[in-house]
């Protein structure tokens, strides 16, 4: 039954002095400000290594302008987001390295103190006043990359003969899954390996003889496969490849060291390419020519990538500078400052709206392209990010030195984080379904896991063996088999020869208890045929008296 008119308004007034009730209250609660709560505890558990004297990382904490700049690892609080805040993660011994070091945790009442300070804003004193919040990671994409007709690109008849096989793979330089078929791309010495996430099965090998990959992009449709790399200090290029076919269709670029970032554009016109040259070289796939040079980087280029609806182009250098370009030109968009170390990684949503950037300091960062501004910062990985790839639903996944690859959710919240690797994480990737995550770390080794529980599903080689090695290999396990065939066929035919004497001795033994059994069974009747003559003759012998 629908509540009266009447019950409605009793239920928002109730509702309106709740509120108000609330209000007054937090109004009247006392501040708690860095100079009055928060400095006594730092003093007392960090000044010792973070002051202006000895700024261990980068970061001292001795006062409260200080401690709100941050250090080499990025900003040590979040107003209002104590989730987020790296300082309170390492005291909580959430994230390593625990602080303070070489001991246990502080005081949880202290946690809760400093927990409560950062979740009011992180006010200085009793005369400052709350900043205003950041806006939030906007969830709602206003629409997301559209799935191309027919069925998705898939590898047919490809050949599996490596180009290289070492006995110990080398560290995952790059990592690419497809945007809509169960494919991952995986760089290995000169060449690139093809496999099906849905079975794990190599599906082929595409020849890379120019050196090393160390940039791995499926374009927006699925259909192509960009590899840039090249040798240190002698070559670089980008090589475009059909995935069906295996086909090399293409090569662009010319550079005097290895290609470290390239991307093709969704129109499939641009590729944008960068390396140790600190320029970004933009080219018209149509006839290979120059289509503009972005020469604003001071370092390494070590991220490019285009806009999924094309109209920008993301960059990104070794000193931590960032910035958004016109695609096919050398007009800036916005300069994205933030990052103190290498920016190791990007990677845009779906919508185009938001860039995500990881980087060495920790911190992984999204920009909004309404007007270029940060508008959330979480630090992901302590000791450096150095990976992270949308999904098509929002969410992300990041890996970085701590060994551990993770999975986010569109708001920046973490979900779970995976079983760590051996080695730092350095790719990562997502399946076209979201269903399943990629990550390679520095030992080589490349995991497909499950999104729903980070359950390891398969490890993947990055220098599988040569068909000749598989043969040999196929032959020796056969040869194996069949002689654990014939050896079981001989303990089986032993088996059977006791067995049948087994039972023809069981079948001697119940004779010989047949014919034992007839012969009581004769002597007991010839005994109680004797019994009844001899009670008859008694008888005859009591009357003849």
């Amino acid at each position: 039954m629908r509540p009266s008119p009447r019950t409605l308004l009793l239920i928002v007034l109730a509702s309106t002095v709740a509120l108000q009730a609330a209000a007054l209250q937090a109004a009247d609660a006392p501040k708690i400000t860095y100079t009055e709560h928060i400095q006594p505890i730092l003093r007392e558990h960090c000044f010792a290594c973070h002051n202006q004297g000895k700024a261990t990382n980068d970061l001292a904490l001795d006062s409260y302008e200080r401690l709100r700049k941050g250090g080499a690892s990025g900003p040590s609080v979040a107003p209002g987001d104590p989730d987020n805040s790296y300082m309170l993660s390492l005291i909580t011994h959430k994230d390593q390295p625990n602080m303070p070091p070489n001991s246990g945790k502080i005081a949880d009442a202290k946690i809760e103190l400093l927990r409560k300070w950062i979740s009011a804003g992180a006010l200085k004193d009793s005369g400052s006043k709350v900043e205003a919040k950041k806006p939030s990671l906007n969830l709602a994409m206003k629409s997301g990359a559209a799935r191309p007709e027919g069925p998705p690109p898939m590898p047919e008849h490809l050949c599996r003969q490596p180009a290289v096989y070492t006995p110990r793979p080398a560290a995952i330089t790059a990592l690419a899954a497809s945007p809509w078929a169960p494919l991952v791309a995986i760089a290995g010495q000169r060449q690139i390996v093809l496999y099906n996430t849905d079975s794990s099965e190599l599906v082929g090998v595409l020849p890379f003889p120019e050196g090393i990959p160390y940039v791995l992009r499926f374009s927006r449709s699925g259909k192509l496969l960009l590899a840039g790399g090249g040798k240190a200090a002698s070559r670089g290029l980008a090589v475009v490849y059909e995935v069906r076919t295996g086909k090399r269709l293409f090569q662009i670029g010319d550079e005097l060291d290895a290609v470290l970032a390239a991307d093709i554009n969704a129109s499939q016109t641009l590729v944008a390419l960068g390396g140790p040259q600190k320029v970004v070289r933009v080219y018209n796939v149509a006839d290979g020519s120059l289509a503009a040079e972005i020469r604003k980087h001071t370092d390494w280029i070590t991220a490019v990538e285009f806009s999924p609806d094309g109209v920008l182009l993301a960059t990104a250098d070794r000193a931590g500078g960032a910035g958004v370009w016109e695609a096919g030109t050398d007009r800036e968009f916005y300069m994205l400052e933030g990052h103190k170390m290498a920016v190791t990684a990007m990677s845009w949503r779906d919508d185009s709206n938001v860039l995500a950037t990881a980087s060495e300091d920790g911190a992984v960062c999204f920009w909004g392209m309404e007007n270029g501004q940060k508008i959330k910062n979480i630090n992901a990985h302590p000791g450096g990010a150095s990976t992270i790839q949308f999904l098509h639903d929002g969410r992300f996944v990041t890996g970085g030195r701590d060994r551990l690859l993770k999975l986010w959710s569109p708001d920046g919240g973490q979900i779970r984080a995976l079983e760590p690797f051996g080695e730092l994480v350095l790719k990562v990737a997502a399946t076209h379904d979201g269903q399943k995550l990629l990550g390679g770390d520095w030992s080589g080794e490349v995991r497909l896991a499950s999104a729903d529980n980070g359950k390891i599903l398969s490890r993947l080689a990055a220098n599988p063996p040569t068909l000749e090695t598989t043969l040999q290999s196929a032959q020796a396990a056969a040869a194996q088999t069949k002689a654990a065939a014939e050896q079981l066929a001989k303990e089986s035919a032993a088996a059977q020869a006791q067995f049948d004497a087994a039972q023809k001795l069981l079948n001697d033994k119940r004779q010989a208890a047949k014919t034992a059994a007839d012969a009581a069974t004769a002597a007991a009747q010839s005994a109680a045929r004797a019994a009844a003559e001899k009670m008859e003759f008694d008888k005859s012998q009591a009357k003849a008296k």
